[in-house]
């Protein structure tokens, strides 16, 4: 017996010497690939799995893929630019791809030399146009593709609007709309690329003066901002709010997982247009050969063998041949083929046939995203008590068509803000800024308040301190009080 004992012990020990290949039922891989994402779990799953499998049918080798959950897209941001300034001028970071998040926010990272170009095969390149909508979809110089497309709107629960008699809302101002005071949610742009993509959306289809008081009037209508744009439609669905700015798939997942029929998802026709996602592989990865048919495998609606791509993951309903199994992604496709396969899906939109009114600018999008995301801390988050009780006044007062409409007045011009986009600022010097914006934002929100309340004249609008090499707007008079 004691020998039994002897022989199963030093097997055990041998077992741990061997690593977990003997412990584990789970064949070990031959090849790993390491991935950035700031997509949600199941998308991670869906492809980590897919892209296994078919790697092992056409190489015949087992790879794992290794996903790094750094946070969401403003935290992926951060944490790769630090990575990259840490490193050598040709080094990489131990990362092959970047697999998620708003391309606006590439091209500055491709010019910062984080990403290795990477031309597609020719029959791949030639299955997915060059742009949609005048929106670019892949790099001139090949560093990063488009993955998929979002659309952007708001989510509102119907029994709620009804219940509560409130308007029902059709378009980004109607969320500014004093009786859903208090019935609005939303999520810290900053932290969210998502809402963040929304917003910039409206400022470009509205213009910079009617898109900042659109925002600013629909956060004045918000309690109190959640943290990312994923709590959006659960307190929609719940009934803790009655509507929110979302993200196309983030309002349709309840809907298909829990049978969600209450919640109606509004994209306004001519102000929201389909924005790609991104794909990029990192400068010097650790596996590029699998980097390029991680790339490859996601930009392909069908493998050289035969195995579905990518493509169809995003679009087909979960359980269908060639879709994913355990999660309906419900994102759309690059490749315009997709969605005239007749593939099984719940998607009805396809944004290769969609309408747009307006010329959106994805290069202004990503050459001022930090600093919008700055002013929008600054001036709206930080601020959240003083800029939701001015609106309480204002409203209460009857005057929300005049000082209703200066409170969330822009702090100073586009073509300012664009000039502050283009100065190096350290991290002191935007904390020290992003104080002052504040303490601005304070001032002028409780200026409009008193005299809401008939406790002073009108304020004389002073614009918010920009640096000095930024010229300052001349101050203008608020408008006359309305008398009707």
């Amino acid at each position: 017996m004691r020998t039994v004992w002897i022989t199963l012990f030093c097997l055990f020990m041998a077992a741990l010497a061997l690593g977990p290949s003997l412990l584990s039922d789970k064949p070990q891989a031959d090849e790993k690939i390491v991935i950035i994402s700031p997509h949600w779990d199941g998308i991670k799953r869906e492809f980590g799995r897919a892209f296994e499998e078919y790697y092992f049918r056409a190489k015949q080798k087992r790879i794992h893929v290794e996903w790094l959950d750094i946070g969401g897209t403003g935290e992926v941001r951060k944490y790769i630019g630090q990575r990259f300034a840490q490193s050598g001028p040709t080094d990489g970071i131990g990362v092959d791809i970047l697999f998620g998040g708003g391309m606006d926010m590439l091209p500055r990272m491709a010019d910062a030399n984080n990403f290795e170009a990477y031309p597609l095969p020719p029959e791949l390149e030639k299955s997915i146009p060059p742009a949609v909508n005048g929106q670019p979809l892949r790099d001139k110089q090949n560093r990063y593709h488009a993955a998929c497309l979002s659309s952007f709107g708001f989510v509102y629960n119907k029994i709620v609007i009804k219940t509560a008699k409130l308007p029902e809302p059709k378009t980004w101002d109607d969320l500014g709309r004093p009786e859903l005071r208090g019935w609005v949610t939303c999520g810290d742009p900053g932290q969210s690329g998502s809402l963040h993509a929304a917003f910039e959306l409206v400022l470009q289809a509205e213009g910079w003066e009617k898109g900042y008081r659109t925002i600013g009037r629909m956060l004045s209508n918000v309690r109190a901002c959640n943290e990312g744009g994923t709590s959006i439609p659960r307190d929609v669905s719940l009934g803790q709010a009655a509507v929110g700015p979302c993200i196309d798939f983030y309002a349709s997942a309840p809907a298909r997982r829990q049978g969600a029929t209450h919640l109606q998802l509004v994209v306004p026709e001519g102000i929201s247009i389909a924005t790609p996602d991104c794909i990029a592989m990192f400068r010097n990865p650790r596996n590029r050969e699998a980097a390029q048919e991680f790339i490859n495998f996601v930009l392909s609606e069908t493998m050289p063998n035969g195995d579905p791509g990518g493509q169809r993951l995003w679009y087909q309903a979960r359980g269908s041949a060639g879709g994913p199994k355990d999660y309906d992604l419900e994102r759309l496709p690059v490749t315009p083929a997709v969605y005239k396969r007749g593939y099984p899906t719940f998607t009805v939109n396809n944004p290769f046939e969609q309408k747009v009114t307006f010329q959106y600018d994805g290069k202004k999008t990503g050459d001022r995203w930090d600093t919008l995301n700055l002013v929008w801390r600054a001036m709206f988050i930080d601020v959240q008590d003083e800029l939701w009780d001015a609106r309480k006044a204002v409203i209460e007062a009857g005057r929300d068509q005049d000082l209703g409409m200066e409170l969330p007045r822009p702090p100073f011009s586009e073509a300012q803000l664009m000039a502050l986009a283009k100065k190096f600022i350290t991290p002191d010097e935007r904390n020290a800024l992003r104080n002052r914006w504040s303490a601005w934002a304070r001032s002028w929100y409780r200026e409009v308040a008193e005299a809401a309340r008939g406790n002073r004249t009108d304020p004389v609008f002073s614009p918010a301190p920009l640096p000095e090499d930024v010229d300052a707007p001349a101050a203008q008079p608020a408008p006359k009080p309305d008398k009707r």
